[in-house]
């Protein structure tokens, strides 16, 4: 029996992992992690253009630094040093560094020899498919200068600065990077210290953007809101005036348990917060929103990696802020996903998670800030309600007068309910009711059926009526042709002869016969039309001719 070994093709192995990034910006997250697992209390980035007209990001840091075993583990693959409570064990992250035109490693370990490490043309070369080659050479330490400095020139992406800039890369490593972290959250339990290292520490990080001249300091925590739960009202706010400006904490949570004999456990942080206090915490990508960055998220290394809609399935999903962080999680080879949803840990995690959000959270939220936002929709929409209604007082005046005695309504229409009003008053006076044809009396009138009004014909007959202001509204409402027989309007705004289709496709002609107006559809059908502005030049006409006499 032959003893049989598959070969691993290494040459396409890096050149799909640099290939496979999604997000340029997961560069710096892997190096801040490299920084944070070599302990780093500082770390510098620093962007700008070489001479040679390249862009080039920089990661220096203060860490434990590297010796030449560790900058070669650095750019092998699959070759990593790092312990189990390490952001990354893989060895992969770093060859995403390879789509690149050249990568430098600088790097001091205990004060030793200082080792400087070149590669050239990464990317070329695995695209001739070669295994890019480095150089390394030593040279004398600089005293108390141990740390490691990572040079990345010409990443090979289209406008390198739209990803590359202060805002962007300030935004992104507070929320998805090791420079982000909400450990120190947590590091009140003890046993959380054996699988997450130096819980109690966060990083001081600056960046400097020598392109947009913007160089600042970011601290090295996640984010959120700080606690706001009697908030002073925004001025500028027409509805949710103080709720704009809440925020209500939740947590630390923290929950574990054997499954299996394998210890499992969770912690939970996040917020629920108004609007203003979301958009100060994040800088939005182009054409990213707030409903798609906040919600509940899930972390492992308390580093957020993406995100779980089904534990809030609250349509206001997106006015949370939560993370569900556990070690218990295994990452996809990105760190863009969790792998073993179906392992019965996770499971558990997750389905305890959503107890704590369903029983907890949602319950206060509720009951303090929805309930906030809901009397301030009631509260704006009784002031908008006062305000139409001032104005409708102030602009009456400025209405037409009807001018026809001995009818209750003096103003001419300006809406569809005026002209079912107008058709009533008319309908009710025997010395005008002889200028409307087909209708003896009003049955029923509802605002909510598809047709206005039942009506009763000279024959005692139900027939269906439309109402409309303008004639050519029949068109854009949802009226399909059979569930009316008759329209009365105030105006005829049509030219005759003039053809227009309904919402059900059915075409209708405007025709004119003896003064008399009808919309026709093909043989079939002919829809009278009773227009009250002609009636009531009519009775007008009337009245100055007996006026006269």
């Amino acid at each position: 029996m032959e003893m049989c070994i598959p070969l691993v093709k290494d040459v396409s192995l890096y050149k799909e992992i640099a290939k496979n990034i999604v997000n340029p910006l997961e560069v710096p997250r892997e190096a801040i992690s490299n920084s944070i697992d070599a302990e780093a209390k500082n770390i510098n980035i620093e962007l700008y253009r070489n001479n040679e007209g390249l862009f080039c990001i920089d990661f220096i840091d203060d860490g434990v630094g590297m010796g030449r075993s560790e900058i070669e583990s650095f750019f092998n693959l699959g070759d990593s040093q790092k312990d189990i409570r390490s952001i990354g064990e893989k060895g992969l992250g770093t060859k995403i560094f390879f789509k690149s035109k050249r990568i430098v490693v600088k790097a001091q370990k205990e004060n030793a020899e200082r080792t400087i490490a070149i590669m050239d043309n990464p990317w070329d070369n695995l695209n001739s498919n070669k295994v890019p080659s480095y150089t390394i050479e030593n040279e004398s330490p600089i005293i108390g200068n141990n740390g490691t400095a990572i040079r990345i020139e010409g990443y090979l992406i289209d406008n390198p600065e739209r990803y590359f800039n202060f805002h962007t890369l300030k935004d992104y490593i507070l929320w998805f990077t090791a420079g982000g972290s909400f450990k120190s959250l947590f590091a009140i339990y003890p046993e959380l210290n054996r699988y997450v290292r130096n819980m109690q520490i966060a990083p001081r990080i600056f960046i400097n953007d020598k392109i947009q001249q913007i160089k600042e300091e970011i601290a090295g925590t996640h984010q959120f809101y700080p606690p706001q739960e009697n908030p002073k009202e925004d001025i500028d706010e027409k509805v949710y005036k103080k709720s704009v400006n809440y925020c209500r904490h939740f947590g630390p949570y923290h929950r574990s348990t054997n499954i299996n004999g394998e210890y499992v456990s969770f912690q939970m942080y996040g917020t629920v917060s108004g609007v203003n206090c979301r958009k100060s915490i994040c800088k939005l990508r182009h054409s990213e929103r707030l409903k798609s960055r906040f919600g509940v998220y899930l972390a492992k290394d308390f580093i957020p990696v993406t995100k779980k809609s089904n534990l809030i399935t609250n349509p206001n999903y997106h006015h949370f802020h939560l993370i569900v962080n556990s070690q218990n999680f295994e990452l996809t080879a990105d760190r863009n996903n969790i792998s073993n949803q179906d392992d019965p840990k996770v499971k558990w995690i997750l389905s305890n998670a959503k107890k704590i959000i369903d029983e907890d959270i949602l319950p206060i939220a509720d009951s303090v800030y929805f309930r906030m936002r809901k009397e301030e929709e009631c509260q704006a929409q009784i002031q908008e309600k006062n305000i139409a209604l001032r104005n409708r007082i102030n602009n009456f005046d400025k209405l037409q007068e009807l001018d026809i005695e001995n009818i209750p309504i003096k103003k001419i229409p300006d809406n569809e309910s005026q002209v079912a009003l107008l058709l009533a008053a008319l309908l009710s006076n025997d010395r005008f009711k002889q200028y409307i044809n087909y209708i003896e009396s009003i049955a029923h009138y509802s605002q909510y059926s598809t047709t206005d009004l039942i009506c009763i014909d000279n024959e005692g007959k139900p027939i269906l009526v439309e109402m409309e202001f303008l004639l050519s509204n029949i068109f854009r409402h949802d009226h399909p042709y059979e569930t009316f027989d008759y329209i009365v309007c105030w105006k005829i705004d049509i030219e005759v002869n003039e053809k227009r289709k309904l919402v059900d496709g059915a075409e209708l002609k405007l025709i004119c016969e003896n003064e008399n107006w009808f919309l026709k559809c093909g043989a079939d059908k002919v829809i009278p039309i009773i227009e009250l502005s002609y009636i009531v030049k009519t009775v007008r006409g009337v009245r100055s001719i007996n006026d006269v006499g």
